[in-house]
């Protein structure tokens, strides 16, 4: 199982890698070609709206198709368009591309996490979203790290291709060792006494709303703080600089992969709220301290305490869903909350931005720290408490 685990996270991991490759390439490939630089915003948004688009009739369309050869065709599909991109050398045929790999990105993201939430063995959940943390967390510094590498050796139209490689080396690590377990679940319901699912027919709406909200206020505070406003803040009054930041971004990194371990055994022993709680108090602590703090330590260590506490409410909503909705809706809420935290990622910048020029860095922190709490706390009211296990009756018993 755990094999098997770790090579879905590959799955989509390797996926978000096509366009962590990609970043530190593109303005390189847009001056190679004289297409302007300003085409580049166009170029990225293109590539969000793509994933917008995708995110729910990709979830959707488990219902009806066979969960492994539906995310092989898109795997290759997105790897195909993303090598293909390197040719690519107008303006239009640029944005094209990007739009359809955004769509097949999303796409694939989204069934990947949809097999791995109803797949995922319920004594087993936290370990599963933790190891799935993980590997994304380490599959995107690695596409980076990789882009930047490859691009003075093959240049920039064979970067693109590079970044179409893990996709096919983890296509086919499947084809010698599938991931059976979960290819198995959730099987499309066109067998005889199927049930059909609606909205309604999933139940717990409001923690639907809830799940969607705090997917929406978690990518709303990546985009908009992580990418946005803490490195300006950094180098203003932080007092770092670009090889510093750098270090404790790292550094945050690493705390939140080391924590996971841990993270994914309490959850596993039924920690849900005690998870959460601390986990969100945390991340609106450190958002709201980084405009107060004006030495690089001080600076660093919120960083580091922000990183940590988004990586734990990140991992709880994939586990909830398997424990409140069937393998058969798994589809279709994943995504809906993906789309919910791509459409926070597209406001939150713009947003954030303009409060912070209007009311000042503070006020801007303030608001992301708490929509981060409203998010939360709405999740924390409607969240079921789980149901046992039978390992973890049998395990009680004992103890008794």
């Amino acid at each position: 199982m755990r094999k098997q685990t770790l090579l879905v996270c590959a799955l989509i991991a390797s996926a978000q890698m096509t366009w962590g490759v990609v970043v530190p390439v593109l303005p390189l490939h847009l001056d190679r070609f004289g297409v302007a630089a300003t085409l580049l915003g166009t170029i990225v948004t293109a590539f969000g709206v793509g994933r917008v688009l995708a995110n729910l009739p990709a979830g959707l369309a488990l219902r009806w198709l066979p969960a492994r050869t539906y995310l092989r065709v898109v795997l290759v599909a997105l790897a195909a368009v993303t090598a293909l991109t390197g040719l690519a050398h107008t303006a239009g045929a640029l944005i094209g591309l990007r739009l359809v790999a955004g769509v097949l990105g999303g796409a694939a993201v989204t069934i990947g996490f949809a097999v791995l939430v109803a797949g995922a063995p319920a004594e087993r959940r936290g370990a599963v979203m933790a190891t799935a943390t993980v590997v994304q967390m380490s599959g995107a510094a690695a596409g980076s790290v990789l882009g930047g590498a490859v691009v003075g050796l093959v240049g920039t139209s064979g970067t693109f291709v590079v970044a179409a490689l893990p996709v096919l080396a983890c296509l086919v690590w499947d084809l010698i060792s599938p991931a059976e377990h979960y290819w198995a679940a959730p099987a499309p319901p066109s067998s005889p006494g199927a049930p059909k699912l609606t909205l309604r027919g999933f139940g717990h709406v409001p923690l639907l709303v809830a799940l969607c909200g705090v997917s929406f206020a978690t990518f709303f505070a990546r985009f908009a703080g992580e990418q946005g406003l803490v490195p300006v803040m950094a180098y203003d009054t932080g007092g770092l600089t670009p090889f510093t930041l750098g270090l404790a971004t790292a550094a945050g990194t690493v705390a939140g992969l080391a924590t996971m371990p841990l993270i994914g055994r309490w959850i596993d022993r039924g920690a849900r709220a005690r998870l959460l709680i601390p986990a969100g108090i945390t991340t609106a602590v450190a958002l709201v301290a980084l405009p107060l703090l004006h030495t690089p330590f001080g600076y660093a260590a919120a960083i580091v305490a922000y990183s940590v506490g988004t990586g734990v409410v990140g991992v709880l909503p994939g586990v909830i869903t398997g424990d409140a909705y069937p393998a058969q809706a798994a589809g279709a809420i994943v995504g809906l909350t993906r789309t919910a935290g791509d459409l926070g990622a597209a406001a939150g910048p713009v947003t954030v931005f303009a409060v912070a020029s209007g009311a000042g860095n503070l006020v801007a922190c303030a608001v992301l720290g708490g929509l981060v709490v409203l998010a939360v706390a709405g999740l924390l009211a409607t969240v079921p408490a789980p149901a046992r296990t039978e390992k973890q009756l049998t395990t009680e018993g004992a103890t008794r």
